[in-house]
């Protein structure tokens, strides 16, 4: 079952939070750059605190520029969750722009990435 839950809107960024089940979805839309990396960090947290299950589910796939200051945050903040043993899943699709930084940066290895919402919640 899924329920909507919270959503924002900045000029660069939208976020929604959703809960799937006992799962906090946390979807972006957007770019993700020095202005708007701290909005992805605070909705991230969120998904953290709000979900039930073991883990968090980040969805990137409509996210169009990924820049250095949304990879240190997706690196803060993929840290974060495993401290708190609430991993992020993260989904990317290899088409969009979000995928080419993560091969650059190396997180692609250290990250958990999916291919759909649905992959990631399956695990």
């Amino acid at each position: 079952m899924t329920e909507h839950e919270q959503g924002s809107r900045s000029p660069d960024l939208r976020v929604e939070h959703r809960m799937i089940g006992d799962v906090a979805v946390v979807a972006i839309w957007g770019e993700v750059d020095g202005t708007t990396a701290p909005q992805l960090a605070a909705a991230v947290q969120a998904g953290l605190d709000r979900t039930r299950a073991r883990y968090c589910v980040l969805d990137l796939t409509d996210v169009q520029f990924l820049g250095g200051a949304g990879l240190k945050t997706l690196a803060a903040t993929n840290l974060e969750a495993e401290i708190r043993r609430e991993p992020l899943r993260i989904v990317v699709d290899a088409n969009r722009p979000v995928i080419r930084p993560l091969e650059i940066s190396g997180l692609e290895e250290v990250l958990a990435l999916y291919h759909t919402v649905e992959e990631a919640l399956a695990g």
